[in-house]
């Protein structure tokens, strides 16, 4: 699920920028090398021999750790593949804030949305056998998908599915899962859907769209999506320790307690572990095939040499050339910054580079990042996996560091450039809204009861508890306790999601006075600008 590429794609222009600006700035827990200008986003720069090669990732090793202390992440996992092998694997820190018991490079982590590509690597295998083709009408293969306009579902193509071109708004319907929707219900949701932007004009990342696809392949195999991700790519890559489902990822002998960023008891604002009974743990598995994996550092190497492969996996073809590279193809723009490209592929996202293009994609769960990047000019990807969530984008920063070492680039410290930011947005965690000096009263408390209803999120049940408010929302449900804010706004939160979630839910009055509607904040796609609107007895 999530995914916050948006924050990977702004540190790369960053980062392009720097290298363009020829910059120098000191990196002095880096390394002790005097900073050289690096070569300008239009020339190409030169690749590591073997013996600095070897340097690179020594000094790398030390920055990494000295990185994951400075920005408070628990625990995290690394590995480096090049031409086929892996070169380095390592666990850094702890498995849970505070703990003992160290990361180890087969220690499980959930990857979130970098589990993508393993759908579009299923729908691929499909693709080879001739049973869909990647412009295939989806009502071909699922005639019950629908969108809200009859064109569009007429339409869309297997490739729209996973292109990130819907027309949907940015991350919307993510919170189904966690109302405890299945597969089939979200899909269906989105016919309910009101698009934002015309069909395949605008980027905007979906993750209920993944499940199109997976729905699909399951038609064509008769299996299951975990069942064809175990049998069609882990064994047959020897990812041993991976999985696809919270049972699995819980019984793990060797796996990451979830963090997510919160306050603690002094006040202080850092990494914070989730319970391992948390109600809503279960959101990246109901909605797996956009983000329900869970994988190691060894295992994801694999899987970075597999794509690096063209394929293949121990001289066995698994997805042809030519569908490995309609995967890492542009498909839609991202954004045009100077002569940076950015285009979401199919499960990955096409950037250019100076030192050529790299395919790279981010994944963030509800506790845990992930961070996969791959140079294909250089036969080189790069592996980060942390276990906290919750802007804890460290893995992105030490990929893009990588690549920059990797390239000769000694004059960058993105790592230290960016922590200030990133501690600001922990302070700013600190700080909480001031409800109204005097606030406009309420109507009386048994006027807003009754029954709500989105077609998207399905219901909302406010009753009156011993002078409180409450909503029940959607099939779970999520239980929302309201405070009086101000007029007809409430500020909530929520008992089953703990500390870590609050939002406002306000009614709309009618010319009488009556509530018709509640317009509330939601867990996830709030985020995204998305909030969820319930009209009465609807």
């Amino acid at each position: 699920m999530n995914l916050r590429v948006y924050g990977f794609l702004a540190l790369l222009f960053i980062t392009c920028l720097l290298l363009a600006a020829g910059c120098t700035t000191t990196a002095p827990a880096k390394t002790s090398e005097p900073a050289k200008s690096p070569a300008t986003a239009q020339q190409a720069p030169r690749s590591p021999t073997d013996a600095e090669l070897k340097s690179i990732i020594g000094n790398f090793d030390a920055y990494a750790e000295h990185a994951r202390q400075e920005w408070g992440l628990p625990g995290m996992a690394i590995s480096i593949v090049k031409d086929g092998k892996i070169i380095f694997v390592k666990g850094y820190g702890t498995k849970i804030v505070g703990g003992t018991d160290p990361v180890t490079p087969d220690t499980l982590f959930e990857i979130g949305s970098t589990s993508k590509a393993f759908t579009t690597a299923l729908v691929a295998m499909e693709v080879d056998k001739g049973t869909i083709g990647w412009n295939d009408r989806v009502i071909d293969h699922l005639p019950e998908f629908r969108m809200s306009d009859p064109w569009v579902t007429k339409e869309f193509t297997i490739t729209d599915t996973m292109a990130q071109r819907s027309g949907l708004g940015d991350h919307w319907g993510s919170d189904l899962s966690v109302l405890g929707y299945n597969r089939t219900e979200m899909i269906r949701a989105q016919q309910y859907a009101q698009p934002v932007s015309s069909f395949r004009s605008q980027y905007m990342y979906q993750n209920v769209m993944f499940l199109v696809p997976a729905a699909i392949v399951e038609k064509k195999t008769g299996r299951a999506w975990e069942d064809d991700v175990k049998l069609r790519i882990f064994t047959p890559l020897g990812m041993a320790h991976s999985t696809t489902t919270l049972a699995g990822f819980r019984s793990a002998n060797d796996v990451i307690t979830l963090h997510t960023v919160g306050k603690h008891d002094d006040g202080t604002v850092g990494a914070v572990a989730l319970p391992s009974d948390w109600p809503i743990t279960d959101f990246a598995e109901k909605i797996g095939p956009a983000g329900g994996i869970g994988s190691t550092a060894h295992d994801m190497a694999r899987w970075a040499i597999f794509q690096l492969g063209n394929g293949t996996a121990d001289s066995t073809q698994l997805i042809s050339p030519a569908s490995m590279n309609f995967m890492h193809s542009p498909k839609t723009p991202m954004g045009q910054n100077m002569d940076i490209k950015q285009y979401y592929a199919q499960g990955w996202i096409y950037q250019e580079m100076p030192g050529g293009a790299i395919v790279w994609h981010n994944g963030e769960t509800l506790g845990s990042h992930a961070m996969v990047l791959l140079v294909p000019r250089e036969n080189l990807g790069i592996v980060v996996l942390g276990n906290m969530a919750g802007g804890m984008d460290l893995p992105d920063q030490l990929a893009t560091q990588f690549y920059l070492d990797y390239f000769g680039y000694t004059g960058i410290d993105l790592c230290n450039d960016t922590l200030p930011a990133y501690r600001g947005k922990l302070a700013q965690g600190l700080i909480e809204k001031a409800p109204p000096a005097s606030p406009v009263p309420a109507l009386p408390l048994s006027q807003y009861t009754g029954t709500y209803r989105s077609d998207v999120y399905g219901p909302a049940v406010v009753s009156e508890q011993n002078g409180t408010l409450r909503v029940a929302m959607g099939k779970r449900p999520v239980n929302l306790v309201l405070a009086h804010w101000d007029n007809n706004t409430f500020r909530w939160t929520a008992p089953e999601i703990g500390k870590f979630a609050s939002g406002f839910a306000t009614f709309d009055v009618d010319a009488s006075g009556t509530p018709v509607r509640l317009t509330s904040d939601l867990f996830i796609e709030s985020s995204y600008g998305t909030k969820a609107t319930f009209a009465r007895g609807g």
